[in-house]
């Protein structure tokens, strides 16, 4: 497995870009060189902030990373690592097994599949478990076959849990795809009230955005319109309580973005239309480049199709 700086700078160099050009106030042509041989460690912020200005997203630079990598060993104790580090070490796993998807490198990953199930025979772990059972969620859609059954270790872990932490968050995002209304739902309370004890951590709540955000999205796509309403009051109220620290503009547009795609579906599209196209002017004119491209290409495909149920959302995370 290549390091994050070595990838990085194998990427740098595709781009066809110097250590000059890269460099800005957040961070010095000392400081690339440093991460790129290794010698100095990086932020989750600041790596994204980079690969923004590459335009090289972070599923494309996790699957550079780790092609053909050995799976990692899940740590026993997520709450004992750091966000940034439970974030890239299951991220990855994650990631690699989406690229693979998102590529159509269909052989592939059922070679990887097999290569998880293996693993997680020899190392049965709930994180293990957890990466093979996301391949055959992935390949179970592509073959059009029912992608319920494989959510069920996800959904029973997370019904089991009484405190979500970021690892909880994760799994819901990445597993939400395949469950059931009843499931998401279920869950989606949950998490509401298993985050609360949690909620003063600014990495939390930055990840409690990326699941209200999710859900709110899971449930438009299948016209639940009554749960997302709710969940947009929760984000209405999530970033009302929260302290200058915590609270973040971006949050604010998409809040705003989310109202509009409900209103075109239930109310008035031509209202609803109205407040998105804000939304998406607020980012451009705030610089929030790489939010306004991600949300201003599903807001196309919003208004070209009557069925949201067909729209591909999961990439939609605060």
């Amino acid at each position: 497995m290549a390091t994050y700086g070595a990838t990085f700078r194998q990427l740098r160099i595709g781009k066809n870009m110097t250590l000059k050009e890269l460099a800005d106030e957040q961070v010095s042509v000392g400081f690339l060189s440093k991460f790129e041989t290794d010698q100095s460690k990086i932020s989750v912020d600041r790596l994204m902030h980079l690969l923004d200005k590459m335009n090289v997203t972070a599923d494309e630079y996790f699957f550079a990373q780790h092609d053909g990598y050995a799976m990692p060993e899940v740590p026993k104790v997520w709450s004992e690592m750091s966000v940034p580090n439970v974030v890239a070490v299951l991220g990855s796993s994650f990631y690699y097994t989406a690229g693979l998807s998102n590529r159509g490198q269909w052989e592939k990953l059922a070679r990887w599949q097999r290569h998880l199930a293996e693993q997680a025979s020899s190392a049965p772990t709930m994180g293990h478990w957890l990466n093979f059972d996301f391949a055959q969620l992935l390949l179970a859609q592509h073959q059009q076959a029912e992608p319920y059954p494989f959510v069920q270790r996800a959904i029973t872990y997370l019904q089991q849990i009484d405190e979500w932490s970021i690892y909880e968050l994760i799994v819901f995002n990445v597993f939400l795809q395949g469950m059931s209304v009843p499931d998401a739902q279920q869950l989606a309370l949950s998490a509401k009230h298993k985050l609360v004890s949690q909620a003063p951590l600014s990495e939390i709540a930055g990840m409690h955005r990326g699941f209200l955000v999710t859900s709110f999205c899971f449930f438009m796509n299948r016209t639940r319109f009554d749960i997302a309403e709710e969940l947009l009051g929760q984000m209405h109220s999530l970033h009302k309580e929260q302290s200058p620290q915590q609270s973040t503009g971006d949050f604010g547009m998409l809040i705003l973005w989310c109202q509009g795609w409900l209103t075109y579906r239930r109310d008035s599209e031509e209202r609803g239309q109205s407040q998105m196209k804000d939304a998406l002017t607020i980012m451009r004119l705030c610089e929030e480049e790489s939010l306004w491209r991600l949300y201003a290409a599903f807001s196309e495909r919003i208004w070209q199709t009557k069925d949201d149920h067909l729209l591909y959302h999961s990439r939609l995370m605060a």
